[in-house]
């Protein structure tokens, strides 16, 4: 059974950074619309993942170095950490309250192992490019892990996935829902 509550989330106001791979339709027209965000660069906690029809996917050889997602070793004994980033469509809606739509940006990482680290990304256009205007943090699937994001003017609603005791990292059976303020 899932049970709901509904938890306050308000975040500080982080100044705007202006993201790569905006797009000459950004540039030219200042469109949020107009990105192309499941073929661009995100940065993300320590890491910078270049994305190609919403997913990027990388590997890590026996030592920790990144090497190419095919990458086979010569010692058939050894193990390759296999990950991804991967990007959903963006949701559109005018947080900030400017008149303008922001794009919510849903993304999830995975280094290689049974973590699923997701969370939200909202972007805003200033002189034609796209610069974060927030970030909200997300979880581990169950564990704090985003089910949903609702953009709307002034705020984001976030349904997170929360496990309760007895309640496995697949399964949590409580969905808190927050209004994020960017």
């Amino acid at each position: 059974m899932l049970f709901r509550s509904l938890v306050a989330a308000c975040g500080g106001k982080a100044a705007p950074k202006t993201v790569a791979n905006g797009g000459a339709a950004a540039a030219a027209g200042g469109d949020i619309h107009a990105i192309d965000w499941a073929n661009r660069t995100y940065q993300s906690g320590d890491g910078t993942y270049t994305v190609k029809d919403g997913a990027a996917e990388f590997a890590f050889d026996e030592n920790g170095n990144e090497v190419a997602p095919d990458y086979q070793p010569t010692d058939p004994d050894a193990y390759v950490d296999h990950g991804y980033f991967n990007v959903a469509p963006p949701r559109f809606a005018d947080v900030d309250g400017d008149g303008a739509d922001e794009a919510l940006v849903i993304h999830v990482y995975n280094g290689g192992g049974t973590g699923q680290f997701d969370g939200i990304t909202v972007y805003t256009m200033r002189a034609g490019q796209p610069v974060v205007l927030g970030e909200i943090p997300g979880g581990d699937r169950g564990d704090g892990g985003i089910s949903d994001a609702t953009p709307q003017r002034g705020a984001v609603l976030v349904d997170r996935m929360m496990a309760q005791d007895g309640d496995g990292a697949c399964c949590p059976s409580k969905l808190q829902i927050g209004r994020a303020h960017v």
